[in-house]
């Protein structure tokens, strides 16, 4: 398959300002199956409701269970207002951090805030961000001995990388895929910031949402990869209690918050290198190196 310029062609922005509408039975199913976790309101967008059921276990079920009588109505007041926003002529819900940009409009060059991010300097101190941030990934996940954190970083980075290039055609990955545009499409109209900003990000970011509605969308997305991980890791641990000698809730409880916050934790500075570094390069020899410099730390810092 011939490659595709890094930057947004007319089928990447066609897919990502898509009016996609909730399926009831996606819904249904999220909420049987993750529900206890706050999946389903994930799906419709409900980052901080979300992540209360999350860190709660569903309210201790009661709220898993009060949410089968709330299910149909998101599904309709979700399709609702997407379908009010396509009349209006405004973004997707998905996209309502991002301008309107119609689809038959190419989004070429680099971002405006290029010729400020780029040079030696700039690489140097980007490698040494990815360098503390993998060594330190490493370290905490051969500390516990689990790979979920690692699986997870690993995954985002090979979609950041291949995101522009690759047409997977997977449902999940698909939607990894189109996750990977929407924060590229974030970065190209909003400064990524310097290598320093990005090394806190993750703490600084939350507290700067409170006030700036544009940080907030960053926030949001790098949430929302960490819930959905977290979520799927869980269940996977839940399959194997399962099939063993039974599990303690506040020991899983315990991993619940670990896996989570470890992930948004490195997610957020390694993903906003790689990505800002995407964007940049009309070549892919920088990021590819970037990325297997990030692995090869985590790899010294896991032994």
């Amino acid at each position: 398959m011939k490659p595709r310029s890094p930057d947004f062609s007319r089928s990447v922005l066609a897919d990502v300002y898509r009016y996609r509408l909730k399926r009831p039975r996606v819904a249904w199913g999220l909420w049987l199956l993750t529900g206890f976790f706050g999946g389903h309101r994930f799906y419709f967008g409900k980052t901080v409701s979300g992540l209360l059921m999350l860190a709660t276990g569903g309210g201790g079920g009661f709220w898993w269970l009060l949410d089968a009588f709330s299910v149909n109505r998101m599904v309709r007041h979700f399709n609702d207002r997407q379908l009010e926003r396509k009349e209006a002529g405004l973004p997707p819900v998905e996209m309502d951090f991002m301008p309107a940009i119609p689809s038959d409009e190419e989004l070429e060059g680099p971002p405006s805030w290029a010729e400020l991010r780029e040079g030696r300097l700039r690489l140097a101190g980007d490698a040494l961000v990815l360098l503390i941030a993998g060594t330190a990934l490493g370290a905490i996940s051969g500390s516990r001995g689990d790979y979920e954190a690692i699986t997870a970083v690993l995954t985002l980075i090979a979609i950041t990388v291949l995101g522009a290039r690759w047409d997977p055609t997977l449902p999940l990955l698909g939607e990894l895929d189109r996750w990977s545009h929407r924060l590229r499409l974030y970065y190209r109209f909003n400064d990524p910031g310097g290598p320093l900003s990005l090394m806190f990000r993750p703490v600084v970011g939350p507290v700067t949402a409170w006030f700036r509605k544009k940080a907030r969308a960053e926030v949001r997305l790098y949430l929302q990869l960490g819930a959905v991980f977290t979520i799927g890791f869980t269940l996977i641990d839940l399959a194997q209690a399962w099939g063993g000698d039974g599990f303690e809730a506040l020991a899983l409880l315990g991993d619940l918050f670990v896996t989570f916050f470890t992930v948004y934790a490195f997610a957020t500075p390694i993903g906003a290198v790689l990505t800002t570094h995407l964007m940049l390069e009309r070549k892919d020899q920088i990021v590819w190196a970037l990325s297997g410099w990030t692995v090869l730390w985590m790899a010294v810092g896991w032994l």
